[in-house]
């Protein structure tokens, strides 16, 4: 194999690798301290996370800078519900309306 093939197939094996051991936590507080009460876990590339009932914080972890997550105040991701989006590990807490769904995209 070439230096070329295998610099090729280590990016492929990194860039699943990133993706898809995302972390997100919903939590019933407007905090992401403490325990979370939903844990969904090695989430995959360009999901749509959905637990039942509101959530006033989500965090979300082990994903690069590059990664843009959202979150939504309706249930499925809806895309004219979306009240955030950014990039990277962080905790959104909701404003006056509670997190209904997040999205993790690649």
């Amino acid at each position: 194999m070439s230096f070329k093939q295998s610099f090729v197939a280590f990016a492929v094996l990194a860039a699943a690798a990133v993706v898809n051991c995302a972390e997100l936590q919903f939590y019933t507080t407007r905090s992401c301290a403490g325990g979370a009460s939903q844990d969904y876990q090695n989430v995959a590339c360009n999901s749509c996370i959905d637990p039942p009932l509101d959530w006033y914080a989500v965090q979300f972890s082990g994903l690069g800078s590059g990664n843009r997550v959202d979150i939504y105040n309706e249930d499925a991701c809806a895309e004219s519900a979306q009240v955030g989006q950014a990039y990277g590990d962080l905790c959104f807490v909701a404003g006056q309306t509670a997190i209904r769904s997040a999205y993790v995209a690649c």
